[in-house]
């Protein structure tokens, strides 16, 4: 029976489920990026709603534009992460 390698607590690899920590750091980053692409679509929306009085119109289409753009990044993103890994695994 093989034992188990004892780090110092402070030495020890941090790992938080399957994923470490520069995972979640980039896993969140993600998340906000795809908040704040919505939340300026929604908010171009409604300027555009007051300027033109075209409600509820301009909101509407600045959703679906702010939701495109955070899908956009949230794609370009994970093929880069994808491409990333590949290449670590090719060294």
């Amino acid at each position: 029976m093989t034992k188990k390698k004892d780090f110092p607590k402070e030495k020890r690899p941090i790992r938080l489920g399957p994923f470490s920590p520069q995972d979640h750091l980039v896993i969140t980053t993600l998340g906000l990026e795809f908040a704040v692409a919505v939340a300026l679509g929604v908010g171009g929306g409604f300027w555009i709603d007051t300027r033109f009085s075209s409600a509820p119109w301009g909101m509407v289409s600045g959703v679906f534009c702010g939701f495109a753009l955070g899908m956009y990044i949230l794609i370009k993103e994970s093929r880069r992460l994808s491409q990333e890994e590949k290449n670590k695994e090719q060294k």
